[in-house]
């Protein structure tokens, strides 16, 4: 099992509201990828494709701003929906992990919910742990 299957395999199983993960190339080209059984996407493929060509780009474009600035690394991206949040994680300098996860309001939330927190400690170690493993 190479690592990114590694990676993606302990980021399906470390929350149920993980609904998709995917491992591109700079490109925007799927490598590798992993979906919950029980989920039916809310995005087509064809549409994520495009997502991911799109993030790749804008990567890049982050990685240009470290360099020019004293902000520090880029370290991820939240694009968030009401119903799904979109995550991508540079992995290394030529892969990238991205995630969708559900955002369904918290139901006995008292106020008003714009929906689940995404536990990006979690998977930022994971990535780290991953990337540190080989």
């Amino acid at each position: 099992m190479s690592r990114y299957e590694k990676l993606l395999n302990m980021v399906m199983d470390f929350n149920n509201s993980v609904r998709l993960a995917v491992i591109s190339n700079t490109d925007g080209e799927i490598l590798w990828n992993a979906k919950r059984k029980d989920v039916t996407l809310k995005i087509p493929l064809a549409e994520t494709k495009k997502a991911l060509k799109r993030e790749a780009s804008d990567w890049v474009e982050r990685c240009k701003l470290e360099d020019r600035s004293n902000i520090g690394r880029a370290m991820y991206n939240i694009t968030s929906f009401e119903k799904i949040k979109r995550v991508s994680v540079p992995i290394d300098a030529f892969h990238l992990l991205f995630i969708s996860v559900d955002n369904e309001p918290i139901k006995k939330s008292k106020t008003k919910s714009y929906g689940r927190i995404v536990e990006m400690g979690k998977i930022m170690s994971i990535v780290d742990f991953v990337n540190n493993f080989e």
